[in-house]
């Protein structure tokens, strides 16, 4: 099963840094692959490429909180958004520079469900603090809006391919995941020249972690996948912030194509906005150890 996760950029320019890691998940684990930098602008068409692609985890919100796709569809003249392909092909006739004109005139920075209900609580997709967050939804969007519904099912708008021909595409949030394997989900970031060092360090930690993860917890981790990486594929993954995120993406969709049952369900929610908002897919029936801790120190009161 050939598996892949994405870091998508939130950058404008073009050729920008969006990479995208590949890896086989075989009956001994994750084998990584690759490891590019495809540019957002040319992402589907590497896919495309990827014939044997299984399942994929791309680190970008999917959708938009449901008040400003309503305040959206009445901008556009049109009714109410029933189903997310219908949300998401306007944004490919319109400007960037257009859409942040609603973004700025709606002013509310909303959360969706599913950014509410993460452990690392996620930012809105329409954040106007980081115009990056604003220009990865947008352009993410598009990208998703043009895939091939044949090929891909972008979940959980479309009917999983899991077990059939075709891709399924999940929504990642890397922090998240790196918090429920009890790894390190900040301090990989390097905002200045700085902290090379000490970023590098974490990047190394959570590689690192993801090896070792079942030798290091015994049984709690049993049912993830062991991670098999060589020591020059190992280097690339080393060397940026975004190559990471690409690697947990791909570790994600892995533990997802392989594991479904310890992530929670979308129908589950009892939200049906999940339909048009999308959904963070994250193993959270895996209890993260800081998350344990905390419940051993209430049930002790």
């Amino acid at each position: 099963m050939l598996i892949g996760g994405v870091d998508f950029s939130g950058a404008k320019t073009v050729p920008n840094d969006t990479w995208l890691v590949t890896g086989f998940l075989e009956s001994d684990g994750l084998h990584i692959k690759s490891v590019k930098n495809t540019g957002s602008h040319a992402l589907a068409k590497e896919l495309d490429h990827l014939k044997e692609l299984s399942c994929i985890a791309m680190d970008f919100p999917f959708s938009m909180p449901i008040e400003f796709l309503k305040f959206l569809a009445r901008k556009l003249e049109k009714d109410e958004f029933q189903e997310w392909q219908q949300a998401a092909e306007p944004l490919v006739f319109m400007s960037f520079e257009q859409f942040k004109q609603y973004v700025d005139e709606y002013e509310i920075v909303a959360l969706r469900y599913t950014d509410s209900k993460s452990l690392r609580v996620a930012k809105s997709p329409l954040n106007t603090g980081n115009p990056s967050m604003i220009q990865m939804t947008f352009y993410g969007m598009r990208m998703l809006a043009t895939l091939n519904p044949e090929k891909y099912a972008v979940l959980p708008f479309q009917e999983d391919k899991r077990g059939n021909v075709g891709t399924s595409v999940i929504e990642c949030y890397p922090r998240e995941l790196l918090y429920i394997l009890s790894l390190p989900d900040s301090g990989y970031k390097m905002k200045d020249k700085k902290n090379h060092d000490k970023a590098h360090a974490v990047r190394k930690e959570i590689i690192d972690g993801l090896l070792h993860l079942r030798d290091a917890h015994g049984q709690k981790y049993e049912d993830c996948p062991r991670l098999h990486i060589d020591n020059a594929m190992k280097g690339a993954l080393l060397a940026s912030d975004h190559t990471i995120d690409a690697l947990v993406a791909c570790y994600g969709a892995a533990l997802y194509h392989s594991k479904p049952k310890l992530f929670n369900d979308p129908w589950d929610s009892d939200n049906e906005n999940m339909l048009l908002e999308g959904w963070i897919y994250a193993p959270r029936n895996l209890m993260p150890a800081k998350e344990e801790a905390k419940l051993t120190v209430k049930a002790k009161k």
